[in-house]
């Protein structure tokens, strides 16, 4: 009886469909909130520089983490880097070609990189692991169709899985996989070990 979820199975699904306009529509809701922290922590005082930072980085990841998946998805899509309201110039945005929406994503991972996350987070925040994971998730990514970077991005990709497994193989209590496939999914073991992020 759900129409929504019938045309998905079917693949007959358009612009239309429910489950599709959610899905942008929630996208572009983590993007607003992002881009409103980016534009209003900087100037919040006082505030720990410290602090700041890791939550500046932990924004970025998240813009990131939200266009990596309207790129996919959609192709060319609206790059939208500042708050919007009704009166903001570029408040009906065209569609930005995809190699401009990576270049973003990549730059903003690059940044969450140096923000002082730490590798592991038990609460749920962003973590320097989900940032590297998510890069070369990226950059395997953008090494195939459509933006074809090929082999050196291939390799930028391996290296950054690579410093992943690195840290996972000195420090098997912070990155490691479950010993069964029930603590995956058990509440104790939330934001540990083989959950690098959840959203």
């Amino acid at each position: 009886q759900n129409s929504d979820l019938n045309n998905l199975y079917s693949l007959v699904y358009d612009g239309n469909t429910g489950h599709v306009i959610n899905w942008w529509n929630g996208l572009y809701r983590v993007i607003a909130n992002a881009n409103l922290a980016l534009d209003k922590i900087p100037s919040i005082t006082p505030m720990d520089e410290v602090q700041k930072k890791k939550i500046l980085g932990e924004a970025k990841f998240l813009r990131a983490w939200a266009y990596f998946y309207a790129v996919r998805l959609w192709g060319d899509v609206p790059l939208i880097t500042a708050p919007q309201t009704a009166t903001s110039e570029d408040f009906s945005p065209g569609r930005t070609p995809q190699e401009e929406v990576y270049n973003l994503i990549v730059k903003d991972l690059t940044e969450a990189e140096t923000a002082g996350l730490p590798w592991m987070d038990a609460s749920g925040r962003v973590s320097l692991a989900a940032v590297k994971a998510q890069l070369a998730r990226v950059y395997l990514t953008m090494a195939g169709f459509p933006l074809s970077k090929g082999a050196a991005y291939y390799q930028l990709a391996a290296d950054k899985a690579k410093e992943v497994i690195d840290y996972a193989n000195v420090n098997p209590g912070v990155i490691n996989l479950f010993d069964t496939y029930g603590e995956v999914h058990h509440v104790d073991t939330e934001n540990k070990l083989e959950h690098l992020f959840e959203l």
